[in-house]
């Protein structure tokens, strides 16, 4: 019985393609859009997620007071990496990284490449969960002429990562570095992207300016020890530099910490203070897609319910002498009383 009815369920199907067309695809589309929204917000959410110390990455922000305005950004000094280091017993690691990725050109093997990449303090590969093939953590970015590059990068100069470690390669046609380190390729869950970094102190030579205390532009990230208190330490940071900056009275700068998992969605600063960002993107698409799905719900149940009530019509009372699970299978399926087909005891009285 229960094989004749799915015959019948599928006959009635076919019979009415429009109808069955519109409710199935118009679900389908819901479910597919939200699924996609989902996803996307899903891959937001993992950006930098994959970090081993995440939880005790800071990422150090600027708070600048001047003409009656709190200006907020992520601006820092080149020297304060290494100095919070010496300051502050609760930092384990600190470094500086370059505020953007640059373009340089480089030469090696008589090939010239053009690539993406920053420098970085030389406790960047201990802090941040960028996983060596050659080199070690520790020697990775200890000598302003190393050079840390990807296994792409170690590809297109040297045919892979076991030929490149101690090769010489050269930076804008002007200085040699030693390849001291090949990182693997960064994950899409990156939210930035090199191909090589490095050592800080050759950035320190190449910009002499920014050994000042007043110039801001690097990036300052620090990994604090285990069990430390964190607010603690982001009092501290507040003042830190009042020691070290001469600027005058009517424009001060106070530094404080963000969790390093928290700045690719929450980057955006209003009076001084970190508000939203990408996050806000996030929340609203995640609307949209509970949204769009519960409208396709809802249109799938409509336009069934016009189905079974256009069957209803012709049905004013039945009296069932039947099993419970027949009688449900009976009017479960869109099937008619035009259908011919075997009913158990039931009577019709039309209205």
């Amino acid at each position: 019985m229960i094989k004749n009815y799915l015959k019948i369920a599928w006959r009635n199907l076919v019979k009415n393609k429009a109808h069955t067309f519109i409710n199935i695809s118009g679900l389908a589309v819901g479910l597919t859009c939200s699924l996609l929204i989902l996803l996307w917000v899903q891959n937001e959410l993992s950006i930098d997620a994959y970090h081993t110390n995440g939880d005790r990455l800071y990422k150090v922000y600027e708070r600048e007071y001047y003409d009656h305005k709190i200006d907020g950004n992520y601006d820092t000094p080149a020297l304060l990496g290494e100095e919070l280091k010496k300051v502050l017993p609760e930092v384990e690691y600190a470094i500086n990284m370059g505020d953007e990725n640059d373009n340089h050109t480089f030469r090696a093997n008589n090939k010239i490449l053009k690539l993406s990449g920053t420098f970085a303090g030389a406790d960047v590969f201990k802090m941040f969960s960028y996983p060596l093939i050659k080199g070690s953590v520790n020697d990775a970015l200890n000598s302003p002429l190393n050079i840390a590059i990807s296994q792409k990068m170690a590809t297109m100069f040297f045919a892979g990562p076991g030929n490149a470690i101690g090769k010489t390669i050269r930076f804008e046609n002007k200085k040699d570095f030693i390849v001291t380190a090949v990182f693997k390729d960064l994950p899409e869950s990156a939210s930035r992207k090199f191909e090589y970094l490095i050592n800080w102190d050759a950035y320190l030579a190449e910009y002499p300016g920014s050994k000042h205390w007043d110039n801001s532009g690097p990036l300052t990230f620090i990994q604090l020890r285990k069990d430390v208190d964190f607010l603690s330490v982001n009092r501290k940071m507040t003042h830190i530099l009042e020691t070290y900056s001469k600027r005058s009275k009517s424009y001060r700068v106070e530094h404080a910490l963000q969790k390093f998992n928290e700045v690719y969605l929450h980057s955006n600063f209003v009076n001084g203070e970190i508000t939203g960002g990408r996050i806000e993107y996030v929340r609203l698409f995640s609307i949209i897609a509970v949204f769009v799905l519960l409208i396709a719900c809802i249109n799938f149940m409509n336009l069934t319910t016009a189905q079974s009530v256009k069957r209803a019509r012709e049905i004013g009372v039945a009296s069932i002498d039947a099993h419970s699970l027949v009688l449900v299978l009976s009017y479960a399926t869109p099937v008619s009383a035009a259908d011919g087909v075997y009913r158990p005891k039931i009577s019709l009285q039309v209205n």
